[in-house]
């Protein structure tokens, strides 16, 4: 029990370290002339922060309502991105590492910060948040001066796997939440200055006017987003949006809502996502491998694993046999002996420049005595060993 139990944290403790995910500029600032759906479904609510999370999908009430999300460019050297969705239009751009947002604009309302805000700094792996004061003017209709200011916190919070509609799972998911304070004051004439919000240009400006209008208990709209992105995918799986209105140290539900983006939509539809198409291709590949070396070929037995720069194996006895399952890393010489504790060799299997590949062999242990045996494992010039156990 305590080989097997030594196996198990062998083979689990590789995996959770290269499962660390994170949001990179490459593979996830959006990008112009990409279009996705997205569904609209009753909301979901967010769930616990942390490690190891299972989020389950698979029973959404979809409210049929379909979505477009597209980008655009104003033109091929511009270094502003426009995302178009609910007939309202959304600037993006690039600075350093951190994408923001100068503002959006509908039918009805315009909105310009002189402060951004910012949206996402790359990279963003769990763990990380990102805190920022933003602030700037606007009007509705051209009737109202809207004047404007927010704090945005936003912040890598979980980690997990996802359960898709269908039953489907993906792996190596990352959440993140955004929260933002928004207070809003509006006033006659399309941008008139209205009294006790900052009108002077400066980051300091608008986060003193924050937190003023916190210590006042001012009425303001909290909004928060939850977004869940999986490895090989550009654009978020899921997102739960929930808006309230804060006064008198209370909330009131203003709207919430979930969407679904289809994982299809970004496998298909997007024209082309090589750096995303290559993590997706990887993560295969390496699932292929996982299930081939976790493969044992009794319910019960005893087993090791060992990874280094030449090998990768596992091997498994379950009283009858030693069954080895290994892929190699690179074109070698392979030797596989077994071993009693006295120097005696029972079996032996030679290869010569064996294939860089997934193998399996397969040692018999019927007929010997119970006791502790040796597998010798020899990839080139270099020698493994695993002590095996017959009862």
């Amino acid at each position: 029990m305590k080989l097997f139990l030594f196996f198990m944290l062998a083979v689990m403790v590789p995996l959770q370290l290269f499962s660390q995910y994170s949001l990179e500029r490459t593979t996830h600032l959006p990008r112009p002339g990409d279009r996705l759906g997205k569904q609209e479904a009753a909301y979901k609510s967010p769930g616990a922060k942390g490690t190891g999370i299972v989020w389950n999908f698979s029973e959404l009430e979809n409210r049929n309502a379909n979505y477009e999300l597209r980008y655009t460019s104003p033109h091929p050297d511009s270094d502003t991105i426009i995302g178009i969705e609910h007939r309202t239009m959304y600037r993006y751009q690039l600075s350093g590492d951190t994408l923001f947002t100068p503002g959006y604009e509908n039918s009805t309302t315009r909105i310009g910060y002189r402060i951004p805000e910012s949206l996402l700094i790359f990279p963003f792996p769990y763990g990380r948040s990102l805190t920022t004061c933003f602030g700037g003017k606007g009007n509705y209709c051209n009737r109202l001066g809207i004047d404007i200011c927010g704090r945005s916190t936003v912040t890598a919070d979980a980690t997990g796997l996802m359960i898709l509609p269908g039953g489907d799972t993906l792996h190596h998911v990352l959440r993140v939440h955004t929260c933002k304070l928004v207070f809003e004051r509006t006033g006659p004439g399309p941008a008139h200055a209205v009294a006790g919000l900052d009108t002077v240009t400066g980051p300091v400006c608008y986060r003193d006017s924050v937190n003023r209008y916190l210590a006042d208990d001012s009425a303001h709209f909290q909004i928060d987003t939850w977004r869940w992105y999986a490895e090989g995918y550009r654009y978020p799986i899921f997102e739960s949006m929930h808006s309230a209105i804060c006064k008198s140290g209370k909330k009131s539900t203003h709207f919430s809502t979930s969407f679904y983006y289809p994982p299809e939509e970004q496998y298909y539809g997007l024209g082309g996502d090589p750096e995303n198409q290559e993590k997706r291709d990887r993560r295969e590949t390496d699932n292929r491998s996982e299930a081939f070396l976790t493969e044992n070929p009794g319910e019960k037995g005893y087993g090791h694993a060992y990874e280094d720069e030449l090998i990768r194996y596992a091997c498994h006895s379950d009283g009858q046999e030693v069954s080895l399952n290994y892929i190699l890393k690179t074109d070698s010489d392979v030797g596989i002996e077994l071993y009693d504790i006295r120097g005696r060799r029972y079996s032996a299997v030679q290869k010569a420049c064996q294939s860089a590949g997934s193998y399996r062999e397969q040692l018999p242990l019927g007929g010997l005595p119970a006791g502790e045996y040796l597998l010798r494992i020899a990839v080139g010039d270099k020698t493994y060993g695993e002590k095996i156990l017959k009862r």
